[in-house]
């Protein structure tokens, strides 16, 4: 147990998440280190190894046709690029990488999850076609709501776990404030109600370095295909909405689109093999955007 806890620590250090933990937040987790047989010490050297920095080297001038930009480094939490990042904007299907990170920080990938009876969907919506009734173990079901977006996997995460889609939507909620995470208010897991559903660029750029801390969402979120099945067999096969996976610039995170958001995503790429979070909102064309924005911090930033 001491391990793990030491080990949780390390990876909150390593994002920047812990400085945007509350102190209360922090001395709880430090002191259950401390509890489990760890000196004090200890508990206090637990911190990563000095990262290399990022520099600018260059001063080429980058405007990408989006409401909102964010590039940070994923270690050390510098800001490489920002075009209005804190505005407060729709995220479409981003909404489910929060809603898969609340779901597996108070459940096991291993329950069996039951589909409920599900909203109904407007034309066009992403489904899988999850029948009520059926059963799904929850890691599946996280799977396809990262990988093809399905909204009904999402809207059954939710219910499963608070009873309804919209007290779910509290606990995404109640979540952002206990992990410090300011500019967002959610009231759809899946993202297709939109009526005050929101995120900043920032925001999610602090939700996507947590998010990578989590082990099942960085495996999952990388993924080009995969292949689930409810427990009676029945058989889905699907594809990531994400089609900067193919040039192997990239290593996921989350895309997002409807009329009212335009073309979003969130981006995981390697730059001088340096990890780079990236966000675009409201974009003409999101993976242009996202490598336009990849090519010029490699061309601008350097790290040292």
């Amino acid at each position: 147990m001491k391990t793990l806890i030491l080990m949780a620590i390390l990876a909150l250090q390593t994002t920047g998440i812990w400085d945007h933990l509350s102190e209360a937040h922090r001395f709880k987790l430090s002191s259950a280190a401390a509890t489990h047989s760890a000196p004090a010490e200890q508990v206090a050297i637990a911190r990563p190894p000095l990262a290399p920095i990022p520099v600018q080297v260059g001063t080429s001038p980058l405007s990408l046709k989006s409401a909102s930009v964010l590039a940070i480094d994923a270690s050390t939490g510098t800001v490489l690029h920002a075009q209005d990042p804190g505005a407060q904007r729709p995220i479409a299907s981003i909404s489910k990488l929060i809603t898969c990170l609340v779901i597996l920080s108070r459940h096991s990938v291993d329950e069996i999850v039951t589909v409920p009876k599900l909203p109904e969907y407007i034309q066009g919506a992403e489904l899988l076609g999850l029948v009520e009734g059926e059963k799904y173990r929850l890691g599946d079901l996280v799977t396809a709501a990262l990988v093809p977006s399905a909204n009904d996997a999402a809207d059954t995460l939710a219910i499963y776990d608070s009873g309804s889609v919209s007290k779910f939507a509290a606990q995404m909620n109640l979540k952002m404030k206990q992990w410090a995470i300011k500019g967002t208010n959610f009231t759809s897991p899946s993202g297709l109600n939109e009526d005050n559903n929101y995120a900043t660029a920032l925001s999610l750029g602090k939700i996507a370095g947590l998010a990578l801390t989590n082990p099942t969402i960085r495996d999952m979120v990388k993924l080009t295909n995969a292949t689930i099945s409810s427990q009676t067999g029945r058989v889905f096969n699907f594809t990531s909405t994400n089609k900067l996976l193919a040039s192997g610039a990239f290593y996921g995170i989350k895309t997002g689109y409807t009329q009212i958001a335009g073309e979003c995503f969130v981006g995981l790429t390697r730059i001088d093999g340096h990890e780079v979070i990236t966000v675009v909102l409201g974009a003409e064309n999101r993976f242009g955007a996202s490598q336009e924005l990849a090519n010029w911090i490699g061309s601008n930033w350097k790290w040292l």
